[in-house]
């Protein structure tokens, strides 16, 4: 039988109350979360479901959303999660580490504040990446629903459009074989549209900085010209006056048969 361990419940207590979660107070105390929680429920101070209390949490659907404000800008963020406690949770979490919203962390990446400020990819690591898109083939993500929308509009003008095209190692995103033509459809945000964005800006997804992500961008255009196949690239911004761009798109290969 092991030695007992003796527990000061008067400093549990009061460093749980103090921020400390039953997980850390039970590391440091060598003993396990579930006897840290039986010392807390005996005294009724666990602190998770009396924070939760102080909180306006909407319920909107089967999601619980719970509004905080960005520390930056002052606009509401929204916290959600399908459980309750958890929503809670991440909300707590947020405020402590004081997280921003998605608008202000890109911002904050601009300019020399970032480790991607200035650098570009040289021509050998252009060329590995080259290589290394070649060899592999590419996972093919969800079709955006601007997309969908862009297929429809060409099967209205009867061209019969391919989704999802592949074209050697390529998944390429509308292909009309009428003109030969493939027209990839760019998303502003995961693009970085060179209207929106400086070069220098680190996508904090990607982890790449905009002009890199252009670097890859042409690359992958390239091959897929290589393959002898006409080309053209549509961003989300240009979409949101209608489909005129598309318009003289088609127009421009109708000349050309």
């Amino acid at each position: 039988m092991g030695k007992k361990i003796e527990l000061n419940e008067e400093f549990i207590i009061k460093e749980y109350l103090g921020g400390k979660s039953s997980l850390v107070l039970g590391k440091e105390m060598g003993v396990s979360k579930p006897t840290i929680l039986k010392i807390l429920k005996e005294h009724n101070v666990t602190r998770q479901r009396d924070r939760c209390k102080s909180l306006d949490i909407k319920k909107n659907g089967e999601k619980y959303i719970i509004l905080r404000k960005c520390p930056k800008c002052g606009d509401d963020i929204k916290t959600t999660s399908k459980d309750r406690t958890i929503a809670c949770r991440n909300y707590f979490k947020a405020i402590k580490e004081k997280c921003s919203c998605v608008k202000c962390m890109g911002e904050s990446f601009i300019g020399n504040g970032n480790h991607f400020y200035g650098k570009t990819h040289t021509k050998e690591t252009l060329k590995k990446i080259s290589e290394k898109i070649s060899k592999n083939f590419p996972k093919q993500g969800p079709v955006s629903k601007k997309e969908k929308k862009l297929l429809t509009e060409l099967k209205k003008m009867k061209l019969n459009p391919k989704g999802s095209f592949s074209v050697g190692r390529y998944i390429c995103d509308i292909y009309i074989k009428k003109y030969n033509l493939i027209i990839e459809f760019n998303g502003d945000y995961w693009h970085c549209n060179p209207l929106k964005y400086n070069g220098d800006y680190l996508h904090p997804h990607k982890k790449r900085s905009a002009k890199n992500i252009w670097d890859e961008d042409k690359i992958r255009v390239d091959k897929i010209k290589e393959y002898g196949y006409n080309l053209e690239v549509i961003w989300e911004s240009e979409l949101k006056e209608g489909y005129t761009l598309l318009n003289k798109i088609i127009k421009k290969y109708e000349r050309k048969n």
